[in-house]
């Protein structure tokens, strides 16, 4: 799974530079530095305008414009009942989407980018009993967070049964461990190379499970990844020692900046 990430303003706005002919009321978001994001906090997406519009973009129809959104990490189905069904699905996986009720029609029709400058995972201990791992993984020489690349992800529109409350949500895709992370853990983050973005934004009707394999996969791996402090394990903690590498030393531990 992918459960916390990180993304400074210099790497969004980075983000945003590179497609910038493309986008429309950019600056009305600018998030803070974040350097440990956590499921059901406000994000920044880049979404098609008017994409959650009823009738399909054609493959020979130019993209709308895009736009930026904030909108809640961890995907509330447009049907539920309530706003809380318990673990918030904060991730789709990549094999399943284009089935399972919740995601299959976020995945035709809301798809977004979720902009990063790098992402968490935990490796389990090998001693019993013993706190999983954190490890960080971003592209090379990222001292400070400021070298960017994006998630592929979901959105849904959620409102309550009278219309009262109105709720933006998102999810992050995954799929099998690329061969950097299989030492880590067994899911992967799915990541959208730049020359990909309009592929990955344009709706399917019906759905093409097969995208995934028309991504490249350059920025994947370029990526690097780095043991990091327990500093991160509380969501609480968002300063940038969060990224920063935890060397082993002789009679111990030692913590530098790579």
């Amino acid at each position: 799974m992918c459960g916390r990430y990180a993304l400074t303003l210099a790497a969004y706005e980075k983000f945003l530079a590179s497609m910038a002919m493309g986008l429309v009321d950019s600056v009305a978001v600018r998030p803070p530095d974040r350097f440990n994001i956590a499921p059901a906090q406000p994000i920044p997406v880049i979404r098609l305008k008017g994409s959650d519009r009823d009738q399909p973009i054609m493959p020979e129809e130019p993209l709308p414009k895009k736009e930026v959104a904030l909108m809640q990490w961890g995907l509330v189905p447009s049907w539920a009942k309530e706003m809380s069904l318990g673990r918030p699905m904060i991730n789709a996986r990549s094999e399943t989407i284009a089935a399972k009720p919740s995601f299959r029609g976020p995945f035709r029709r809301r798809k977004c980018l979720v902009p990063a400058s790098g992402f968490y995972e935990w490796k389990r201990a090998k001693t019993p009993g013993a706190a999983p791992v954190p490890y960080y993984s971003c592209l090379p020489n990222d001292h400070y967070g400021n070298q960017v690349f994006a998630f592929a992800g979901i959105w849904e529109i959620w409102m309550g049964p009278h219309g009262e409350d109105w709720l933006e949500t998102v999810s992050l895709i995954t799929k099998p461990a690329t061969p950097l992370m299989k030492a880590i853990h067994h899911r992967s983050p799915v990541i959208v190379d730049p020359e990909d973005y309009d592929l990955w934004l344009r709706p399917m009707d019906p759905p093409d499970p097969e995208i995934f394999r028309r991504l490249s996969v350059k920025t994947e791996a370029a990526l690097r990844l780095h043991e990091v402090s327990d500093y991160v394990n509380d969501v609480r903690n968002d300063g940038p020692q969060s990224i920063e590498a935890v060397m082993e030393v002789s009679g111990g531990r030692q913590y530098d900046l790579f």
